[in-house]
């Protein structure tokens, strides 16, 4: 990914506040910011946590689930109360252009968003709008690279990179502290429709896996689809028997995974490999933000330990 920020005031300008205006290279092209955007409104699903962590106030976001105030989760609130922030909020799957009209926005955010080319030049002609990083797969941009975009067109640069180096160390500091996790085999799962749902390693909650290092079997990687996931019918559950399956579900798919016929047989019920997350660790691995994945660890990493100390009477459950 490339970023090119022109500047056009003196070396004795903020370095913080970046001069505008800013070009910024993302998967659908190039976008010039003029000037310091004052009405943010993000289209994607999860980027409202990425402006409350660089202290942007967003007046419009997009709900993705959960049924919050203002679309914001737990690990956010703090952000935004401090921020004032009470962005308007857009429901529904699609992007709803009339909506994003509505909001009058002078940049648009759109870096985990439903997005194709037809979107994109339609919301172009509304405000600037930030894409998905290039040369990733479709929902597959490292969080970093994302933050990295939206701060280059906030003019918060700065305070990006910090909040990449604090969470780096701590992440690496936390894998330092838990040997015993290294080269464990271990996946993000989820069942919907009678069917279990595996991800890629490039899949965030994986991705935040391998960190702690916690390795998604390979062959994940050559089964998922477009999207970054694949199905199988309950039957091949023995394809998740590993050292450890975080399962982002809720109570009722949780019972009929453990009444699928053969699942009492498998090594990660019978030592207690299974985390079930429940709704809120759920959602923070899903949005996969600075925000929600500061919150998680608190939460993710007593259940990991838990989970891979072979006893079947610690179950990790939250």
């Amino acid at each position: 990914m490339r970023i090119f920020i022109f500047l056009f005031l003196s070396l004795a300008a903020s370095a913080q506040a970046a001069d505008f205006p800013v070009r910024i290279e993302h998967a659908y092209g190039e976008t010039v910011v003029q000037v310091a955007p004052q009405r943010v409104v993000s289209v994607g699903y999860h980027e409202q946590d990425f402006l409350y962590a660089l202290g942007v106030a967003p007046v419009g976001v997009h709900e993705w689930f959960g049924g919050h105030a203002y679309a914001t989760w737990p690990w956010a609130e703090p952000a935004r109360s401090e921020l004032a922030a009470m962005p308007k909020v857009q429901r529904g799957f699609e992007i709803d252009l009339e909506w994003v009209l509505l909001q009058q926005p002078d940049l648009i955010v759109a870096t985990f968003a439903p997005l194709d080319e037809r979107t994109y030049a339609m919301l172009s002609r509304i405000a600037p709008v930030v894409g998905p990083p290039a040369d990733f797969p479709m929902w597959g941009a490292p969080w970093e690279e994302e933050l990295r975009l939206i701060a280059a067109a906030t003019g918060k640069v700065l305070t990006a990179e910090k909040i990449i180096t604090d969470l780096d160390q701590r992440i690496s500091a936390i894998a330092a502290q838990h040997p015993q996790l290294q080269g464990l085999s271990g996946t993000v799962a989820h069942f919907a429709g009678g069917q279990i749902v595996g991800y890629r390693s490039e899949d965030g909650g994986n991705r935040l896996l391998h960190r702690l290092g916690v390795e998604t079997p390979a062959t994940f990687d050559q089964m998922a689809g477009p999207g970054g996931n694949f199905t199988v019918s309950p039957e091949r559950i023995d394809l998740f028997d590993l050292d450890v399956v975080l399962w982002l579900t809720d109570e009722p798919a949780r019972a009929k995974i453990e009444s699928l016929p053969g699942y009492d047989a498998l090594r990660i019920t019978r030592e207690g490999r299974s985390i079930w997350a429940e709704e809120t660790l759920t959602g923070a691995l899903s949005f996969q933000s600075p925000l929600s994945i500061e919150w998680a660890l608190d939460q993710l990493v007593p259940a990991l330990v838990a989970a891979t100390d072979g006893s079947p009477n610690t179950e990790a459950t939250e």
